[in-house]
């Protein structure tokens, strides 16, 4: 048996160690905070040992960076590539400025392959050959300067096999184009972070079916526990405090939570709303809040390191987004006993409904704010929630039978 250090316990799913490990590289932006990255950190505390990972960053940077495992060697990209890891914001040198920002007005003009195509002309096809060669982020709108991973791996890495990672609701997110179809069309095998995920995207590609499997993202259980507990926020007494944790950017609809506060507020409900992430839209979430009188109850605490201290007094954990894969927050929360209320997602029946950590509400305002209202008027739901969340055993045996099955390793089974 191999050991599973994700949760600390041995797991017939790990694959037999001592023999000639298999080459695996993967290609990713950067390691900073965010849903992919944190599922990408998992997976290497997962395969660390088991297997010879190369970890090929765009951009080496990130939060992440310092806590990866000892066994994965990490590479920086030098070509022009590497302005696809970093923000305008992030180019110290006006230089960066300059041709990252031409880059991204070339992309926004005229389509990404066109900005991939000035930019392959600085990239070499990389030094040796793998086992695996998998591509961790998905490509975005076709004009939005994001992604490139896909076309890096199929274009420059030699390898056995090759794999394409999809975290986003395929047509929802707006990656569907027919140059992203055609991409994936050339990858032998597509993993979708959720069944959900999976359906979504063979709907929007039903030529590509055979080649997609289900590969649930890895968690570290344990460590998620333990950070919970360290210095959680004074919440004050007396009150319900809802928690949104995530990007302030348009598809995360955070005004929605905003909205929804002030409708129980508005209830006579004791609420106040926490929400950690950072992005663009702070100013107007926090201008939002005061135009609905409920400042004094809204707080943002800005990017986080550890966002799971803020779960441990928390009464509910919001889920708004108009579109979402299998947001890692959802397992968090239940593996800390919070439970969950999101709207209607491609993966909310999977990983809300079914596992009974929370409720699912029509995707849109007025539903979402009767939802919350009815949730929270009968605190006995909560309490029954958190009581079987406390007793409920969690590991990452399915995500390592699912692993396994990507790569050929076992048997696929199911979707």
């Amino acid at each position: 048996m191999g050991y599973d250090t994700l949760n600390g316990a041995a797991s017939e799913c790990a694959p037999q160690r001592g023999a000639a490990m298999k080459r695996i590289i993967i290609v990713n932006n950067n390691m900073k905070v965010g849903g992919v990255q944190r599922s990408l950190y998992n997976l290497l505390w997962a395969i660390d040992g088991s297997y010879d990972v190369t970890l090929y960053l765009f951009s080496k940077t990130g939060v992440y960076l310092d806590e990866l495992p000892p066994g994965v060697k990490v590479v920086a990209c030098p070509s022009l590539f590497r302005y696809l890891g970093v923000s305008q914001q992030d180019c110290q040198r006006w230089q960066d400025r300059l041709l990252r920002g031409g880059l991204a007005a070339l992309c926004k003009g005229f389509g990404r392959p066109t900005a991939l195509g000035l930019m392959g002309l600085s990239q070499r096809k990389l030094e040796g050959h793998y086992d695996y060669a998998i591509s961790y982020l998905q490509n975005g709108r076709i004009r939005s300067f994001y992604g490139g991973v896909n076309e890096f791996v199929l274009n420059y890495i030699s390898a056995e096999q090759k794999i394409a990672y999809l975290h986003c609701d395929y047509a929802a997110s707006g990656a569907a184009h027919r140059w992203n179809d055609r991409l994936y069309a050339r990858f032998d095998r597509i993993a979708a972070c959720s069944d959900g995920c999976r359906s979504a995207f063979v709907q929007a590609l039903p030529a590509l079916d055979g080649k997609c499997l289900t590969a649930r993202n890895f968690h570290r259980y344990d460590l998620i526990r333990q950070l919970a507990a360290a210095s959680p926020p004074p919440y004050e007494a007396g009150r319900l405090h809802l928690l949104a944790v995530g990007r302030l950017a348009h598809e995360k609809a955070l005004d929605r939570a905003i909205h929804a506060a002030a409708c129980g507020i508005s209830a006579g409900l004791p609420l106040t709303l926490h929400i950690v992430g950072g992005g663009n839209l702070r100013a107007d979430l926090q201008a939002l809040a005061e135009t609905l009188h409920i400042g004094a109850f809204v707080h943002f605490y800005g990017e986080q390191s550890n966002p799971y201290r803020f779960m441990a007094g928390a009464d509910l954990l919001l889920v708004t987004s108009y579109h979402e894969a299998a947001p890692m927050v959802i397992e968090e929360a239940r593996c800390v006993g919070l439970p969950v209320l999101s709207v209607e997602t491609s993966s909310s029946a999977e990983m809300i409904t079914q596992t009974g950590c929370g409720w699912v509400c029509r995707n849109d305002q007025s539903a979402l704010n009767r939802a919350l209202v009815s949730i929270l008027s009968q605190p006995h739901l909560l309490r029954e929630k958190k009581l079987a969340l406390a007793a409920e055993p969690m590991d990452n045996q399915a995500a390592w039978a699912q692993f396994r099955a990507l790569i050929g390793e076992s048997p696929a089974r199911g979707g």
